[in-house]
């Protein structure tokens, strides 16, 4: 779990993962005939519930989560060319449709549709022995087969399920549970930076025109896919991570703030809302991670 925090080699992270989800034991032993089991189960679940859905005899709240993952599908994650395939994302409604169905308390929320694609892309990568290159073009679904795609939609599935259970609150339909970390956010800012604070207010800028994604996303939409892989190690490491992703949030806003200082209103969102992040590497998360730990030491007496 430490060493996952620090980030996890390519070749170590999927079973790394699967591990700190507790979707596969730790028992070596027991750990074949569970993962077969739960597999099957997903696989069940998918017969009974995406398989048969038929539109003139669904519910009418069946039909809006369907209707809503099905249009959601084409904006997940849109500059990488393995998520615009219709099989891939055939296979991502799939997923979300049977965890939508499964989890009736909180249901599909937008954004939970981005939160797959780093298990997709990662357990896709270990069933195919692809390089990133090749599964980010797309390339490797040409050769893949329709079991080696089975296994990587179930332990999507079950990752994803797990990793919901650590942020239930982010996703409920009044998104209290995000707007309370955003003013969070604002109260750290603040301690940290009372000089930025005072900008973006004078400015009639509110932490909720910006920050709202970065919750709803995890910052996913912000960064490349390996500087995401690098944030998820840690995040999967870490039980709170819900609650240290505010100071993560509040690392890359101070990262930026000379530069928003000089800006009026307009310059603001716009940059805000298009960060330079995805030009990161995963060596500037580092950087970030240590900031927020250390900020999250600082003002949270909870964490680790």
């Amino acid at each position: 779990q430490q060493l996952c925090w620090s980030g996890c080699p390519n070749h170590l992270r999927p079973a790394t993962w699967r591990l700190l989800l507790r979707y596969a034991p730790g028992n070596a032993d027991r750990r074949e005939d569970k993962m077969a089991r739960l597999r099957s189960e997903y696989a069940d679940a998918v017969v009974n519930y995406f398989d048969k859905y038929d539109p003139d005899r669904a519910s009418a709240h069946d039909k809006v989560t369907y209707n809503q993952i099905f249009v959601d599908l084409p904006r997940t994650n849109p500059a990488m060319a393995l998520f615009q395939i219709e099989d891939v994302q055939q296979s991502l409604h799939r997923i979300l449709y049977v965890w939508a169905i499964r989890h009736p308390g909180t249901g599909y929320v937008q954004g939970i549709n981005d939160l797959v694609t780093p298990f997709f892309f990662v357990f896709l990568m270990e069933v195919t022995g692809e390089d990133e290159e090749s599964v980010s073009c797309g390339r490797v679904m040409e050769h893949i087969t329709s079991e080696q795609m089975k296994q990587v939609e179930a332990d999507c599935y079950h990752c994803l399920t797990n990793m919901l259970d650590k942020a239930q609150d982010n996703y409920v339909h009044d998104s209290k549970g995000i707007q309370e970390k955003v003013f969070r956010l604002k109260r750290i800012i603040a301690r940290l930076d009372e000089k930025l604070v005072a900008h973006l207010e004078s400015n009639d800028v509110e932490f909720l025109q910006f920050a709202f994604r970065w919750f709803n996303c995890l910052l996913m939409r912000e960064l490349s896919m390996p500087c995401t892989l690098r944030l998820w190690d840690t995040y999967v490491a870490d039980k709170s991570f819900a609650s240290f992703h505010v100071y993560v949030c509040a690392a890359v806003l101070l990262h930026f703030s000379k530069q928003l200082q000089a800006m009026d209103f307009q310059d603001m969102i716009f940059f805000l809302q298009k960060m330079p992040t995805d030009e990161w590497e995963p060596e500037q998360m580092e950087v970030i991670l240590a900031q927020a730990y250390s900020w999250c030491q600082q003002f949270s007496d909870s964490h680790m």
